[in-house]
């Protein structure tokens, strides 16, 4: 059985030690795949996010390193099947960790000093999820650590290169002729969402716009990168860009799924045929 130990504090300010025992909690095997420190830490904090509709944008723009598993720490409150099943949380991760403090017991722990008068300090109990994405399968471990159990965690300052772009939204047109990407059907749609969006929203939004040439058939991508705004209003833009780009009414009768959104880094190409050029 995993014993968890709470610093109990009387009124009279009189330390003891009393061992709590989860219900029905087995004792816990460390699994492999979860170091004894971590250096390189993230934290996801509330300032950083922007919540409607379900839907949730975390605005911290991170360079990763292809050789190490990133990790991040989740103080903000967000909906952890979020990370599991949304594609669009730094979609360029093929793994990553995931460590969640164990608010149900923070909060089971504070009910109980509250009724008995007692200060109390729990024990840091936190869950840890390995998630791997391979092709459309997404694969979760879990366990969930307590006390000196925890892998030690040092947080890190995240720092983008000047070089390079933050881009919040992303949309590429394919071939104008062969075969045609549909998109182009209505690409000409696209001038009067914005005209739109910005006259209801008291916003800019094509400031920092920026297209990239990607073929010789027309082949290019946009990417909006939206200075200047709050996190809010980034998340209301990404929202009504993603379902304009819905095809066909049947397409549209069809409730988009909930998601959480984060930032992507882009090089900055200044010469050459797929240089980055800014939009009016």
């Amino acid at each position: 059985m995993l014993v968890l130990f709470l610093l109990v504090i009387s009124c009279k300010s009189k330390a003891i030690k009393q061992a709590i025992r989860p219900p029905d909690q087995l004792e816990t095997v460390r699994p492999d795949w979860l170091a004894q420190k971590y250096d390189r830490v993230m934290n996801i904090e509330d300032r950083q996010v922007a919540r409607l509709e379900g839907n949730y944008l975390l605005d911290l723009p991170l360079q990763f390193n292809a050789d190490s598993i990133e990790v991040f720490y989740l103080s903000a409150k967000i909906p952890i099947e979020l990370f599991k099943k949304s594609s669009a949380f730094y979609p360029e991760l093929q793994k990553f960790i995931l460590i969640v403090p164990d608010w149900k017991f923070y909060s089971e722990v504070s009910k109980t000093a509250s009724k008995s008068g007692r200060c109390v300090e729990p024990e840091t109990t936190n869950f840890y999820y390995y998630i791997r994405r391979e092709e459309d399968i997404v694969k979760v471990d879990s366990v969930r650590l307590g006390g000196l159990e925890n892998p030690v965690i040092d947080f890190a300052k995240p720092t983008v290169p000047e070089n390079l772009l933050t881009v919040y939204w992303k949309e590429s047109y394919g071939s104008v002729c062969c075969p045609r990407d549909p998109m182009w059907d209505i690409a000409d749609q696209d001038s009067s969402f914005i005209r739109s969006f910005e006259e209801r929203n008291k916003f800019r939004v094509t400031t920092g716009r920026y297209i990239q040439m990607q073929g010789k058939e027309g082949e290019n991508s946009i990417y909006y990168t939206l200075p200047g705004l709050t996190t809010a209003q980034r998340l209301q833009f990404l929202l009504e860009k993603r379902a304009q780009w819905r095809l066909n009414s049947e397409a549209k009768k069809i409730p988009l799924s909930t998601n959480l959104f984060t930032p992507q880094l882009q090089e900055m190409i200044t010469t050459g045929f797929n240089k980055l050029e800014e939009m009016p």
